[in-house]
């Protein structure tokens, strides 16, 4: 009896080896520039299986890190173009050449490309060495934010006193920071803060009366550089990354973010977070 379930061990790990040595095999043969490349699944014990999904999920991101470097290079390359073809205008006739327009214009690729590097280096942060993690009354904290900004549509603020969570401080203000640019860049005439309570996790959520967000689009939002093809109510286009740095940092406390439709009439980005412990 102890001959015959010694075979069968023998037998189960030459056969989890082969299988590994296929995996193996399968990974080998992945090129870097391949995309969406998967190791298949087969009927395979339980710890392969595992092994195969964890494979594939990092593969997924992979994948996923290398779009994001094709849009962003396709993001720098678009303000450049269009300095570089301002310029060359404006070079080809210097007589002719209408200097304040041309200068404008640069100024505007110049911005734009400002804007980038600030998101990417946001991204870079939100990715770094964890600042320290602190007891944080939000309803203090959104009403510190709101105060220290200069919004051209006034924000109404409405909390319920005591909603606190643990979490990094410089984190949460750039979720704030975020959540109130993009209501702002949106918003026609109103835009409304609301911090509660939802069974054991605190809910901030940032309202405005702008165009609303399509259901459809209500995940892809939340893609590095997705952008929304309708019209913003005020200032220029936004890189597509701020919405992807917040999710990405409620996710590191535990948290998500999503949008809804606003009772305002537009959309109502909701943060829920854990309670802080007593």
């Amino acid at each position: 009896m102890v001959l015959a379930a010694a075979v069968a061990g023998r037998v189960l790990v030459r056969r989890l080896l082969r299988r590994v040595g296929a995996i193996s095999g399968d990974l080998a043969e992945i090129n870097v520039s391949d995309e969406h490349a998967q190791i298949a699944q087969q009927r395979d014990p339980q710890e392969v299986t595992q092994l195969v999904d964890n494979i594939n999920a990092s593969l997924d991101m992979l994948d996923r890190e290398r779009q994001f470097a094709s849009n962003i290079a396709h993001e720098i390359r678009s303000p450049l173009a269009g300095i570089r073809v301002t310029v060359e205008e404006a070079t080809s006739g210097p007589g002719e050449a209408d200097y304040p327009r041309v200068l404008e214009a640069v100024l505007r690729g110049v911005d734009r490309l400002e804007a980038l590097s600030t998101a990417l280096l946001l991204v870079a942060r939100s990715r770094a060495a964890q600042a320290d993690w602190e007891r944080i009354d939000l309803c203090e904290l959104i009403r510190q934010e709101v105060a220290d900004r200069n919004d051209p549509i006034s924000v109404e603020v409405v909390c319920t006193p005591g909603v606190e969570v643990t979490a990094m401080r410089t984190r949460i203000c750039q979720i704030i920071t975020n959540l109130l640019d993009n209501a702002q860049h949106h918003a026609t005439h109103q835009v409304q803060v609301h911090v509660g309570r939802s069974g054991c996790n605190a809910r901030l959520a940032v309202s405005d009366d702008g165009p609303g967000v399509p259901e459809k689009d209500r995940e892809r939002i939340f893609d590095r550089m997705y952008q929304l093809k309708a019209t913003s109510q005020r200032g220029g286009p936004g890189t597509g990354l701020g919405l992807a740095i917040t999710r990405d940092i409620a996710k590191a406390h535990h948290g998500t973010v999503w949008v809804e439709p606003s009772p305002l009439g537009g959309a109502c980005f909701v943060l829920q977070l854990p309670i802080a412990a007593p």
